[in-house]
């Protein structure tokens, strides 16, 4: 019995060590060929992740939250063009669907980052995801010029 005891003990603190972890934004764009459109596709959606969180967090803040989610539907619209240009036999429906669905899986991602901060911090957003949004906006602010 304390053998099979061991091994669930184990095999449960080896799937929380290997757990994965977001990386920061910037990290992963130096680390990736940004004229791929699956990177671009990726980094537009992280950033209307981001942002929509961003948002979340600012509703009784209203410059901030209508930034944040002005910024986040760009970032999700600029994700759901490349996806077409990825994915061209896929329907406009399917590669919005698919985006969109993107966009909030990478934005419970950061949530569950978020929350884990604040318990051990008080602030929701760790350095990295400062970091993040503060890329976003440059790419955000690059594409209103444009």
């Amino acid at each position: 019995m304390k053998k099979i005891y061991l091994i669930i003990v184990l095999l449960v603190s080896g799937f929380v060590f290997t757990e994965s972890k977001m990386i920061p934004l910037s990290k992963y764009m130096e680390d990736m060929n940004m004229s791929d459109p699956a990177v671009l596709f990726y980094v537009s959606a992280r950033c209307g992740a981001i942002n929509f969180n961003m948002a979340d967090l600012s509703e009784n803040r209203k410059e901030l939250y209508e930034r944040g989610t002005k910024a986040g539907e760009t970032f999700t619209e600029m994700a759901i063009m490349t996806r077409q240009v990825i994915n061209p036999d896929d329907t406009p429906q399917e590669n919005q669907k698919i985006s969109i669905d993107s966009v909030s899986n990478i934005a419970n991602e950061y949530v569950k980052v978020m929350n884990e901060n604040y318990s051990k911090s008080g602030m929701y957003f760790t350095d990295w995801m400062v970091e993040d949004l503060s890329t976003c906006s440059s790419i955000y602010n690059s594409s209103l010029e444009e």
